[in-house]
């Protein structure tokens, strides 16, 4: 039997092709206004023979202009400074006794005695690792093509003296002061230490209120991830403390916990299906987070008053409106429905405690992007060696993260405490340490 061959005519129709007519336009003065903060280094460019070429007249200059402007780099160098001390013999005392009398001007101390790391070098290998993230053993190998022949043993020597010996006070001052605060956030990582008796130990973040004006972030190591950390830590704090639901946050017996709502928001985005639609229950609950988010966005810039008022009025009926909901499903307990579901329900009165305090926010994202600085750097420094390195760091972190909340230079903010701190007379003083909080106006003069 022959087979037909079916042939199918497709038509086609001319297309006009649309035609963009407009230019974007191009920001006028960027560049250079960028050129401008730097300082000019001219280069001139003349004939050696000033001689016509056609009738070999003399040529007289007439003028100049600039053909181009260009940026060099410059690499990092180092420069050898040469403090000498000079000596004075006072001339009536040593005619009347002994022995002359002489007198030194004052030298300011250095951080570390007998020590390549001055107080800049060792700023910069801070700078370096915790806030580029560049590991010990990754700077032994810049610093010799700079002509210093130092270990990464060395530097994590120098971080670890420079902590106990200047930041350590100065940290015991900072978390006195979050204590007494109102609003708290905490979040906490795990992290690897090889001299722990632990197979891991954790980074525990704890940092201000949104609207904190002496706002601080500050790190705690401890080898345990348990309640008694934060007991030890807190004390008896009587606030609020904004938290995910870790079993250890809730033996605060006097605090008020606040619950995460973007933990809430993330299990019911995890069990909402690809191309879900509107009949999706796990799709409702995530629109009822999404429109609580969306309030607080419209609520941002009023008063912790205001926004109180306006969370009474239109926040507490949509979060009744989502719990009861809650309720109201039957699905499987161990899907991930199911889960999002439980999650709500158990800890329904931690997810309320935003309505009684207007500065409160519906999140614990400000602990996460906290620690999040913490786990960036944790992909390539690994470990730390001891739990002297580990506490350091601790220490470390809090100074620079704070100092970036003021909008304080983190480099040049440690540089300053290196050359400061060495020529006090006490550290145990809590007058002589408040004038270097990073908020304070000498700090904001000198290290911005």
């Amino acid at each position: 039997m022959e087979k037909k061959h079916l042939s199918k005519k497709i038509l086609t129709y001319p297309v006009e092709a649309e035609t963009i007519t407009y230019k974007r336009k191009k920001t006028k003065g960027r560049k250079q206004a960028i050129l401008d903060q730097f300082k000019a280094e001219e280069v001139h460019y003349r004939l050696e023979d000033c001689l016509c070429p056609d009738c070999n007249g003399d040529l007289k200059e007439i003028g100049s202009h600039i053909q181009r402007q260009e940026l060099i780099f410059i690499p990092a160098q180092l420069k050898r400074v040469n403090h000498i001390q000079h000596s004075y013999k006072c001339q009536e005392c040593s005619k009347n006794s002994e022995s002359d009398k002489i007198i030194k001007a004052p030298v300011p101390k250095v951080p570390l005695a007998h020590s390549l790391g001055s107080a800049s070098i060792i700023a910069h290998t801070i700078h370096q690792k915790f806030n580029l993230k560049v590991p010990n053993y990754r700077q032994e190998s810049d610093w010799n093509k700079l002509g210093l022949p130092i270990s990464r043993k060395e530097i994590a020597n120098w971080h670890i003296k420079s902590a106990q010996y200047y930041f350590k006070p100065l940290y015991s001052l900072l978390s006195d002061i979050l204590k007494e605060q109102p609003v708290l956030h905490a979040d906490e990582t795990s992290y690897r230490v090889l001299e722990s008796d632990t197979h891991l130990t954790y980074f525990w973040t704890f940092l201000s209120g949104k609207d904190e004006k002496q706002g601080i972030i500050l790190y705690h190591h401890n080898q345990r991830r348990s309640g008694q950390v934060v007991e030890g830590f807190l004390g008896d704090f009587k606030g609020y403390l904004h938290c995910d639901m870790w079993s250890a946050y809730r033996t605060l017996r006097e605090a008020s916990l606040v619950g995460c709502w973007a933990h809430v928001r993330r299990k019911f985005f995890e069990a909402t299906p690809k191309n879900a639609d509107s009949s999706s229950l796990a799709k409702k609950g995530l629109n009822y987070c999404d429109k609580m988010f969306a309030l607080e966005r419209q609520w941002e810039g009023l008063d912790p008053e205001v926004r109180h008022q306006k969370r009474q009025e239109e926040l507490r009926p949509l979060m009744e409106e989502f719990f009861d909901w809650c309720r109201e499903q039957y699905v499987l307990p161990e899907s991930k429905l199911g889960r999002a579901l439980k999650y709500s329900l158990d800890y329904e009165f931690t997810f309320k405690t935003v309505l009684e305090d207007g500065r409160l926010v519906l999140s614990n994202n400000l602990a996460e992007r906290a620690i999040k600085s913490l786990v960036m750097g944790r992909k390539n420094w690994l470990f730390s060696q001891s739990l002297e390195g580990a506490e350091s760091s601790a220490v470390i972190m809090t100074l620079i993260e704070t100092a970036k909340l003021h909008q304080v230079d983190s480099e040049k903010y440690i540089t300053y405490l290196l050359e400061h701190l060495p020529n006090e007379e006490t550290l145990a003083k809590k007058e002589v340490l408040e004038a270097y909080l990073p908020w304070t106006p000498r700090i904001q003069e000198n290290c911005r």
